[in-house]
């Protein structure tokens, strides 16, 4: 097991430090890239997006490692007017 310490370790960080060289030239690459600029809602405007309404009833039953009802994990739904 000692035998194996320095050249699993030593692989680990070879590898960690290969992959921060990599983040930082990637971000020395993307340093003057212009992205686009995203427009701000605010409430004086008018929304013409549709509702977004999500709904986690059909979910497949999971085991939990603890004790709750059915009821707690799955999601309901919603409905109203907008």
């Amino acid at each position: 097991m000692d035998s194996l310490l320095v050249p699993v370790g030593m692989t680990v960080v070879v590898l960690c430090v290969i992959a921060v060289l990599l983040c930082v030239v990637s971000m020395a690459f993307s340093f003057g890239m212009k992205r686009p600029k995203i427009n701000e809602y605010t409430l004086d405007q008018p929304w013409e997006n549709g509702p977004t309404l999500f709904s986690a009833t059909e979910i497949e039953p999971m085991a939990l490692s603890r004790h709750f009802e059915p009821g707690d994990v799955e999601g309901g739904s919603a409905s109203g007017k907008w």
